[in-house]
């Protein structure tokens, strides 16, 4: 879990020495993160939401269907997953308290908020998703304008749900095969 959010802010092959503290857990998490990451970036039901927002938020376009599926997963938790949510959410709270030392120390602030303010529970609320996009708004070096896309979620609501059901679901099935090559149990 750990290594699948670090990935973003560790660079360069995983075998790097800078990389050399992580457990294979953590490779294997970072690894699983760049295998989502490729697999989102080439389906067809995420290329036809990003089309899209394309014309009106470029390049986050993708941070925009990334954050929206998340609330799809959110509300629609229980279809694709037989652990409770809320179980899942301590869960991850918990491997984050426990991984702490490795995070790298612009990464602790980001993981402070997730866990106060409850982001993943947050995400399957619309304020949710708006308070989220403003913060990374706020970020952004271009004026990105992703603090007024939930709009645009609102409108497309039907057509951004299907493709997610489209997608996730083949997603599961990569990340699966991926853990099991790994020897990792599957639940």
């Amino acid at each position: 879990m750990v290594g699948n959010l670090l990935e973003d802010f560790v660079v360069g092959r995983i075998e790097h020495p800078r990389n050399a503290g992580f457990s294979q857990e953590v490779k294997d998490g970072i690894l699983l993160h760049r295998l989502i990451d490729s697999f989102t970036d080439t389906h067809s039901a995420v290329s036809a939401c990003k089309s899209v927002l394309y014309a009106k938020y470029h390049k986050y376009a993708a941070v925009l269907i990334d954050i929206f599926f998340d609330h799809y997963l959110a509300t629609h938790w229980t279809k694709y997953s037989n652990e409770p949510f809320d179980d899942f959410r301590k869960r991850v709270h918990v491997s984050f308290q426990n991984h702490w030392e490795i995070m790298p120390d612009r990464m602790k602030p980001m993981i402070e908020s997730m866990i106060t303010h409850d982001w993943l529970k947050n995400y399957g609320e619309f304020w949710g998703i708006e308070r989220a996009l403003t913060g990374i708004s706020k970020r952004t070096v271009y004026d990105s304008n992703m603090e007024k896309a939930t709009e645009d979620l609102k409108i497309h609501y039907e057509l951004f749900g299907e493709n997610f059901a489209l997608f996730f679901p083949e997603m599961m099935m990569k990340c699966n095969q991926f853990l099991e090559e790994k020897g990792y149990n599957i639940i």
